[in-house]
């Protein structure tokens, strides 16, 4: 087996120790077969990390390229969404000039010309204008209708409304009824229909016993043929406060409520006021 190796002498020129080392013959004679190998094996390295490093760049360019998509979705979105916000600031502006409008032309708002248009029509306002010029119409409207007479004062049938009928005490004759009967039982809650001040609260001839409210603008709200009031005359009240009892008091066919709405002194159908649509 000694004959398959070679001995390699290492001699230093300072005369130090000799140091040997034997290497196989097939070694030294197959040595290009094995430098082919080691080549081909570092070649294969070489060749992975490069497929690396371009993946993680071509991953960056993907990446960016994403990013990019990603900004111009958003900003496309974010473009749709303004046009919807004005869309809807221009609806809810539409919806406000109408309600100006009917509030306007029943009284219970004042306003000139100028009040009456639409704020998307004026030049010059920015959105943040208009969410100012909506929050202080909500506040306006809020308190007018709490100060007028809308809504139910009473939850029950509506037996006789507004306008000439029958005599409901017989005979042939008819006669103008100036509000709203609602049959119930004696001793049920009546409410306040809007906020004010009571003006009366006592015997009011035909009606009875009767609770008289002052509103705003010209409007008062009368219920009569209670059985007793739960009121003194000068409170204050507020919508749908318990102001009396339903009865059948003063001129009266049986338990019921009769519902008035004046304006200006003059009565005027409370229909329209009990839901506003």
């Amino acid at each position: 087996m000694e004959n398959n190796k070679v001995t390699v002498l290492i001699i230093s020129n300072d005369d130090k120790e000799v140091k040997s080392f034997k290497l196989s013959t097939n070694l030294i004679s197959n040595y290009r077969k094995y430098l082919i190998w080691i080549s081909s094996f570092v070649t294969f390295v070489f060749i992975i990390l490069c497929a690396l490093v371009f993946d993680s760049i071509s991953q960056r360019f993907n990446n960016s390229g994403l990013t990019s998509r990603i900004n111009l979705m958003n900003e496309q979105l974010e473009v749709y969404d303004s046009l919807k916000m004005l869309q809807k600031i221009n609806s809810i502006d539409n919806n406000i000039a109408m309600i100006n409008s009917y509030l306007y032309e029943r009284g219970m708002l004042e306003m000139g010309n100028a009040g009456r248009e639409s704020l998307s029509r004026e030049k010059g306002r920015t959105i943040i204008d208009k969410i100012n010029y909506f929050e202080n119409k909500s506040v306006l409207f809020y308190k007018t209708l709490r100060d007028l007479p809308i809504g139910l004062p009473y939850y029950g049938e509506l037996s006789s409304d507004y306008g000439y009928r029958r005599n409901p005490f017989g005979g042939y004759n008819g006669e103008f009824h100036p509000g709203l009967d609602f049959k119930g039982e004696t001793g049920d809650p009546v409410y306040a229909t809007g906020d004010g001040f009571i003006d009366r609260c006592d015997w009011y001839s035909g009606y009875g016993n009767a609770v008289v409210i002052t509103h705003r603008k010209g409007f008062k709200s009368l219920y009569g043929h209670l059985s007793r009031v739960n009121v003194v005359q000068g409170q204050e009240v507020k919508a749908g406060d318990l102001i009396g009892f339903l009865g059948s008091t003063g001129r009266s066919t049986g338990p019921h409520l009769h519902y008035e709405i004046r304006k200006e002194g003059e009565d005027i159908n409370p229909q329209p006021f009990l839901k506003l649509y």
